[in-house]
């Protein structure tokens, strides 16, 4: 899956690591964690590669009703390491917001 994400700054970075935990509504999906080289334009969007270990468990127990939801909501936890002229650090990051669900 790839997820694309948009930076606003007037300068590029690169993205080298990724640790991130996925909820779809309050439940647990399932965590990624990354090793990345990739560019990250200034003012631009780009795309980020991502493979999630699933909590299966989880993800049947509230399958049933997200089919049939046009959207669900995605929570997003986290941290990533971004940098310039091999110079990086890393930041939390916290995403919630609402994703279009389609099966078709």
């Amino acid at each position: 899956m790839d997820i694309i994400y948009y930076n606003p700054n007037n300068f590029g970075l690169q993205l080298k690591r990724t640790d991130l935990d996925i909820y779809i509504g309050d439940s647990y999906l399932g965590h990624t964690a990354q090793e990345y080289q990739i560019a990250i334009p200034k003012r631009g969007e780009f795309s980020v590669p991502i493979s999630v270990d699933v909590d299966m468990k989880n993800l049947f127990k509230n399958a049933l009703t997200s089919v049939f939801r046009d959207s669900v909501l995605v929570k997003v936890s986290g941290s990533v390491k971004v940098g310039k002229a091999n110079v990086y650090k890393s930041f939390a990051i916290t995403y919630t917001g609402m994703q279009k669900f389609t099966l078709f």
